[in-house]
């Protein structure tokens, strides 16, 4: 009997936007977490498929997505030079430039996303190895918004839901050990009792999209998947579930 795999991600940034919303208007939006076509284009980036292109076998692949940190919702103000002959922004020395677009931009500030992936083992393994030697850089929603490592938990084995029980949190631990209760997002059929809300992230091919019916469900963890902000234990805790834990040093030379 075979056993189920999937591919898991942790991301995680300073900064990361998931526009929801097609098209360049003067706001770019972002939705709460991780998109289906983020997601799907932060493999292709790895995988080098041009920006251009169709996301073709990619979009066999199905995505659940853990809140571990939801964030913070922040704007940037962009300025875009040239592209109107009647637009202004004004400049750093008091006076106004035309030519340029105002825009602003939503972030999610200090988030951090477990996403499991799963479909075709070949697919999957293919994009773990992209993942872990890129083509090109990927990036968490923009170009601007690269993901802090580890990003790549590798291949795991069993279930959706065991893997989203089991996989480190990227929390600080609670006091006196108490559980954590997380959102967990995943995609259902349209009419499914269960939907609480929808998105246009589907990828139909080159800048199209349909809408995906999702459910907002919640889990509650124990205090011991948190991996905390101290680095050394957090990359630890990281490398060891993907590859497992390490040899003792004292007990390889006895």
């Amino acid at each position: 009997m075979s056993t189920r795999q999937a591919l898991v991600l942790r991301l995680t940034a300073p900064m990361q936007s998931w526009g929801a919303r097609g098209g360049f208007t003067d706001y770019r939006d972002t939705a709460p977490h991780p998109t289906r076509s983020g997601v799907i284009g932060f493999l292709g980036a790895a995988l080098g498929q041009p920006r251009d292109e169709a996301p073709g076998p990619l979009t066999a692949l199905d995505i659940a997505v853990r809140v571990d940190r939801p964030g913070s919702p922040m704007e940037d103000y962009h300025t875009i030079g040239g592209q109107s002959p009647t637009e202004v922004v004004p400049c750093a020395d008091g006076g106004r430039r035309a030519g340029a677009v105002i825009t602003h931009r939503a972030y999610l500030a200090d988030a951090a996303f477990t996403v499991v992936l799963t479909g075709p083992a070949a697919l999957l393994r293919r994009a773990c190895d992209a993942l872990d030697h890129p083509v090109h850089p990927p990036y968490l929603g923009r170009r601007a918004c690269p993901p802090a490592a580890p990003y790549n938990l590798g291949i795991q084995h069993g279930s959706v839901t065991h893997i989203l029980k089991t996989a480190p949190l990227d929390q600080e631990p609670p006091h006196a050990d108490e559980p954590v209760t997380v959102d967990v997002i995943t995609t259902i059929a349209p009419d499914d009792p269960r939907a609480t809300h929808t998105l246009n992230d589907d990828p139909q091919g080159t800048r199209h999209f349909a809408e995906r019916t999702l459910a907002r469900s919640t889990l509650i963890l124990p205090a011991a998947l948190c991996i905390g902000r101290d680095a050394t234990t957090r990359y630890t805790r990281l490398h060891e579930y993907r590859y497992g834990p390490q040899p003792d040093p004292q007990k390889a030379r006895s």
